[in-house]
């Protein structure tokens, strides 16, 4: 089921909005993403440090990538996945990366987030403190280089078995998230940032209500004279998912916007008419389409 927006006879329509994508917005100059690596189980550190991050670190979104993993799979797309890539992206977008290496998982994401100096950066490896004692590949070899490379240095230690994640967190706010804003250039689809195009796959689906993966991606072809990633814009929706700024709904794959969770793009100055203008218009379409269409809004509408 397609958006009515990309239906011919709203053509004219289609065109506004993706001016005003291209020119009505600014963005902050970075998010709010902690994305963490560790086991699964309860008792793993990474569940229990999601768990302390609900009371604790309420400012930053916490990332797990298996979320946005499960979304992805669900669509059946006939391309090979690489979760090489896949996590490359997802610490590209990240505030901070937290890795608990405590599952087998964990142990390679260790050795490969060190590998890569973009990612190495930005994490925070979070290390057994009794396991120390002895030498270890890890602890001889990434550990070392993240501890080298990381602007959250040195590594921290503590006790799994009475874990201390104040001294994650002290970390991870010792960068603060950026408040400031800029223009966003909509120009080259690969000059964009990787927050950038999660900011901005957010909005189209927040313009358009509810979309699915093929509306976002007709879209983003518009915005960019069809010179884009398809796969990184399915990877880029599937993060949202994950993060929780978008969901699922409904039995053709739409996506819509949590209305609890921030505002990523802002309106420019000279374009709140405009945009106020495109809902309305809309608004009118959906009113006169098709009923199952009506009915997958309104359930976004009262959902959450």
């Amino acid at each position: 089921m397609d958006h009515p927006l990309i239906e011919e006879a709203n053509s004219n329509l289609r065109k506004r909005v993706i001016q005003l994508l291209q020119m009505g917005y600014s963005v902050a100059r970075g998010g709010n993403i902690v994305f963490v690596c560790g086991g699964n189980e309860v008792h793993h550190m990474r569940t229990r440090f999601r768990q302390y991050c609900a009371a604790h670190l309420s400012e930053f979104e916490i990332f797990f990538p298996e979320f946005a993993m499960k979304d992805y799979f669900s669509s059946s797309i006939p391309e090979p996945f690489d979760i090489a890539d896949f996590e490359y992206i997802v610490g590209e977008l990240s505030h901070a990366i937290v890795i608990f290496p405590e599952a087998p998982g964990s142990f390679a994401e260790t050795g490969y987030f060190s590998a890569i100096d973009k990612l190495s950066e930005k994490t925070i490896l979070a290390l057994d403190a009794p396991r120390q004692e002895f030498d270890s590949f890890i602890s001889m070899g990434p550990a070392k280089k993240i501890a080298a490379k990381s602007i959250f240095q040195p590594n921290v230690q503590m006790d799994y078995q009475e874990p201390t994640f104040e001294l994650v967190a002290s970390r991870i706010r010792r960068l603060s998230v950026a408040k400031n804003r800029k223009l966003l250039k909509v120009e080259r689809f690969n000059d964009l940032t990787a927050f950038e195009l999660f900011a901005l796959i957010h909005r189209i689906v927040t313009i358009l209500s509810i979309a699915t993966i093929d509306d976002i991606i007709y879209i983003m072809r518009g915005i960019f004279k069809s010179i884009v990633s398809v796969s990184k814009i399915r990877h880029m929706a599937s993060i949202l998912v994950g993060c929780e700024y978008i969901k699922s709904i409904g039995k053709y794959g739409h996506y819509y916007a949590r209305k609890d969770k921030s505002t990523l793009l802002e309106v420019r100055s000279g374009f709140v008419n405009q945009e106020t203008d495109i809902r309305i218009l809309l608004a009118g379409i959906y009113e006169v389409g098709d009923s199952e269409f009506i009915e997958i809004i309104e359930a976004s509408m009262n959902a959450d």
